[in-house]
């Protein structure tokens, strides 16, 4: 008789906020963002271009996984009531296993809200996995006619600032920043099914040596790669690359949900240190002589098939983006001058090249060089690879100068 009265009251509430999210929702949207609409602007960093239809969202996001609690628990006592009579002495490893399922279910369905993964993110430092979520998410529910990612590995991140393009831009054309550190061209093409959902117009890249030539890695691997990339991976050759237990750890993750958020989750449990351990004995253990470090650093830099490979999944990236009508634009970067005099200029050659037969090669691509960028001197580098803020800035605010220009040129082109 309790758990009946409890179903009861369980449904009745739930029914009833349900109705109120139709009948009011966009009305207390309204309330909440009338009160706290810079918070949330600024808890969406700089990825909320109107906090009312972000607040509306996420009304309906709680309820929907609300809803999935119940249903979870209404299964488990369905399942009770089939078995009661049937396993006596089991009845706890049943539901342990179905709790299991369920879990994994309720994470995948958690996956694709923003809700989900901004209380992942809230207080505990910044997860690569929830940051290019959440602001994909956002991305998908955005209402402006013109959106632009800014795609790539952590330089993209570094050099670009998302919200002083927004400010600048965003009347009319938004931007969000789905980068993730480490990745190379076959990473972009893993992301690329991510990417589509948000439908953007526009595809930026900071482009440099290290997304081909610095020999296989797994930036992405155990976040994105799934079942249905085993053929393709397979006809490409990448397994001759990859390493296998990342491999296995993206088909096992894409089995269950929550093994492929484990490390999220472990962060809003334990805090940030848990998971950012391991980077933080890789920087102390950086030589403090940066000519040192790049001379080791450049030794990493070297022609072979593995950049064959990469190169060959970029371009099948920027295909994929032009069969979409998106355009591509490819801004050639490079490192800190420290670094840069000491990787073979043979590797420099050999990819502009590359970019260069991209560019006559896909119309909806647009290449635009280094010496039309603004220059970096050793002084604007944090390290050998980032630059610091202010040069962040300046490199932002030249980009949303040219923007205009860049997108009419493929506005031509199309």
């Amino acid at each position: 008789m309790r758990r009946h009265r409890f179903y009861l009251i369980a449904v009745v509430c739930l029914l009833t906020s349900w109705a109120g999210y139709v009948l009011a929702g966009r009305l207390v949207a309204q309330v909440v963002a009338g009160r706290f609409g810079s918070v949330l602007i600024r808890l969406g960093q700089g990825n909320v271009s109107n906090p009312i239809p972000f607040v509306q969202h996420r009304l309906r996001e709680a309820l929907w996984l609300a809803t999935l609690v119940l249903l979870w628990i209404a299964a488990h006592g369905l399942l009770d009531r089939l078995i009661r009579a049937r396993i006596k002495y089991s009845r706890g490893v049943v539901h342990g296993v179905a709790g299991f399922v369920c879990l994994n279910l309720w994470i995948y369905a958690a996956s694709n809200t923003a809700l989900f993964w901004g209380a992942m993110g809230i207080g505990a430092g910044i997860q690569l996995q929830m940051q290019f979520h959440f602001k994909r998410i956002l991305l998908e529910e955005n209402p402006m006619s013109r959106r632009a990612i800014l795609v790539g590995s952590s330089q993209t991140r570094a050099q670009i600032n998302e919200e002083l393009l927004n400010q600048r831009l965003g009347t009319n054309f938004w931007t969000a920043k789905l980068t993730y550190a480490g990745v190379q061209g076959y990473d972009l093409l893993l992301m690329e099914r991510q990417i589509r959902r948000a439908n953007p117009q526009v595809v930026i890249c900071y482009v440099t040596e290290g997304y081909f030539y610095i020999g296989p890695t797994s930036a992405t691997l155990p976040y994105f790669f799934q079942f249905r990339d085993v053929p393709d991976g397979w006809r490409r050759g990448g397994f001759r690359y990859f390493l296998g237990k990342y491999i296995f750890a993206g088909l096992f993750g894409d089995l269950l949900p929550l093994f492929r958020c484990r490390e999220v989750l472990a962060q809003r449990l334990f805090g940030p240190a848990i998971i950012n351990l391991k980077q933080l004995q890789y920087d102390s253990s950086l030589q403090s002589d940066l000519e040192a470090r790049a001379r080791e650093n450049a030794a990493a830099f070297h022609l072979s098939g593995v950049s064959d490979f990469e190169k060959q999944a970029f371009e099948d990236f920027v295909a994929r983006c032009q069969q979409a009508n998106r355009q591509v634009i490819l801004l050639v970067g490079g490192y800190n001058p420290i670094l840069a005099r000491q990787i073979d200029p043979a590797i420099r050659a050999d990819m502009m090249r590359f970019l260069d037969r991209l560019k006559s090669r896909y119309s909806r691509v647009v290449l635009v060089p280094q010496g039309d960028l603004p220059e970096q001197t050793p002084a604007d580098y944090e390290d050998l690879t980032h630059v610091n803020r202010d040069m962040q800035r300046r490199f932002s605010a030249d980009l949303a100068d040219r923007l205009p220009k860049l997108l009419s040129q493929g506005q031509d082109a199309r």
